[in-house]
């Protein structure tokens, strides 16, 4: 349950759109969870429309009158009598970005692979804390 030293808590700063760079004009706007560190560096991580909803409904605190998908894992869960203890955002080889869910159940701490946009939006939904790897922070200025 340590965090790792590599590992800065980063806060989400809301969900924009960015042009996906083989697009011409007007055409395919890609969804972005932006992400900043307690020194002001900014990470933008490009996730699925579904995603974002769920992210600005969590952000918004805005409440659905049927629960989303991450609600139900969220409740799944609890009735486990698990919890989210964090997200990890790291670097992925071919891919932007990956994501590590890190789920605390009575058996000890588990890791799971994720889509960055799942994993922000339960970490905001589960009211869990979100890290980006100093690899990720280091290169968002590139």
């Amino acid at each position: 349950m340590a965090v790792d030293p590599t590992e800065v808590r980063v806060e989400v700063v809301g969900i924009f759109e960015r042009q996906a760079a083989d697009a011409g004009e007007g055409e395919d706007h890609q969804p972005v969870v932006v992400l900043r560190d307690g020194m002001g560096r900014e990470i933008a991580v490009g996730i699925g429309s579904c995603e974002a909803l769920a992210v600005h409904l969590a952000l918004a605190q805005q409440m659905v009158s049927r629960p989303l998908t991450h609600d139900l894992v969220l409740r799944v869960l609890e009735r486990l009598s698990g919890s989210i203890s964090r997200v990890v955002i790291g670097d992925a080889p071919g891919e932007a970005h990956q994501a590590s869910l890190y789920l605390l159940s009575p058996q000890g701490e588990v890791r799971i692979a994720a889509q960055p946009g799942d994993a922000v939006a339960l970490a905001l939904k589960g009211e869990a804390p979100i890290y980006a790897t100093e690899a990720v922070l280091s290169g968002a200025g590139q």
